[in-house]
């Protein structure tokens, strides 16, 4: 129904670092744990692997463990969300060796917890089909302050470099890998790192292929990196909005029954408006109103939103998890625990008209699902990619 392109991948968040060199300047936390603009950094790698539709999300822990375990719990945005704990230091590759029982995709994505990369993960995820391992790469003006990356015309890494002293235009490891269950069995027990070990013994293998992205690019571990994070995440356009508080006081929210409504055409591509009061990009629908069923508020909705006659193809689920589906609104500051029935439907009539409710429509691809989509509608799009001809009851 709709093909999200981590769709079946299992990834991994290496998050047990402990921030030494942050301490001037963030609390004693974990490291991905450390706040930008007053939202933990861990959040914001968990929507993105969300959004684009991962499996399932593990994270490899070690400093104050139950500390991330307590702030993210079993489930984000309808991804499971797996622990692995380390009872000593292990390395990012030691730590990536004990998380392997919750990694079972043939393919895995690893990302590094104190870093945000954007690739293009479709094409990502091909690249990585034609070797063992590959890693995303980004190319900096001070590249040498990350250590650069060497690869020759085909794509082939064939060194990795110290960091040097002087700025130095070049390809740095962007954070992101995909590697295959071979190359992870191959990872020595014990304490390993990634970085300095197993990847230049790749190398030395012809086992580790780069996928050249031109995202954006932030690694939080210095402090001058990190007093760029908030610059950083308004550029993504995902500064935090008031509307999705992501710890909100339930007791205090009235429910709102509403539906929305997945309309695609062909090419798989999805029907997304952006909300007139925040900005933010979400599904066609709204409130349940007296008299009606859900049908024909499905239908209507598409029609005073979009300008579309739609008709309902399929029944998707009724989702109610109040984590990150209680919104408030920015005009009256009510609560509202959002009760969604979703309902997928295909276009008979009309033409793309926005309503004032909406400042944009617009037929997004799978793989191009804006940042800055509405929560709520993130584990809506990923049950219509998960989705098994049965209603989902959330």
């Amino acid at each position: 129904m709709l093909e999200l392109p981590l769709q079946g991948i299992d990834a991994a968040i290496l998050a047990g670092g402990m921030g030494t060199r942050l301490r001037e300047v963030v609390a004693d936390v974990p490291k991905p744990l450390a706040p930008v603009m007053g939202r933990p950094f861990l959040f914001y790698l968990l929507d993105l692997l969300a959004l684009r539709g991962a499996r399932s999300a593990t994270l490899c822990c070690g400093y104050k463990a139950d500390t991330v375990q307590s702030i993210i719990g079993k489930s984000w945005l309808g991804m499971p969300v797996k622990f692995s704990v380390e009872t000593e230091l292990l390395g990012t590759g030691g730590a990536l060796g004990l998380a392997r029982q919750h990694l079972r995709s043939e393919r895995v994505l690893v990302m590094n917890g104190d870093s945000f990369v954007l690739p293009d993960f479709a094409a990502f995820r091909r690249e990585a089909e034609k070797s063992e391992a590959c890693l995303a790469l980004v190319e900096l003006p001070n590249a040498g302050r990350f250590g650069l990356v060497d690869c020759d015309i085909a794509g082939r890494i064939k060194a990795f470099r110290e960091k040097e002293g002087t700025p130095t235009m070049g390809l740095v490891n962007a954070g992101a890998y995909f590697l295959t269950q071979k190359v992870m069995e191959s990872i020595a027990a014990g304490r390993v790192s990634l970085e300095k070990q197993v990847f230049p013994a790749w190398v030395q293998d012809g086992l580790i292929n780069g996928f050249k992205t031109k995202s954006p690019f932030l690694d939080i571990g210095v402090p001058d990196s990190y007093d760029a994070a908030a610059d950083f995440i308004r550029g993504l356009g995902v500064a935090p909005h008031t509307m999705f508080p992501d710890s909100p006081l339930s007791q205090e929210a009235s429910i709102k029954c509403g539906v929305c409504v997945l309309v695609f055409e062909e090419g798989g591509r999805v029907l997304l408006e952006r909300r007139s009061d925040c900005g933010w990009w979400c599904l066609p629908g709204g409130k349940l109103e007296p008299g009606e069923t859900i049908a024909e508020c499905a239908i209507r909705e598409a029609r005073e939103e979009t300008g579309l006659e739609v008709e309902i193809t399929e029944f998707l689920g009724i989702f109610s998890d109040p984590h990150r589906r209680i919104i408030r609104y920015p005009d009256n500051g009510d609560l509202r625990h959002l009760v969604d029935a979703a309902v997928v439907a295909r276009r008979v009539a009309g033409q793309l008209c926005s309503s004032h409710e909406s400042l944009d429509l617009q037929w997004i691809a799978p793989n191009e699902l804006p940042m800055n989509t509405v929560p709520p509608v993130i584990e809506i799009l990923r049950s219509a990619c998960y989705w098994a001809q049965k209603g989902v009851l959330r």
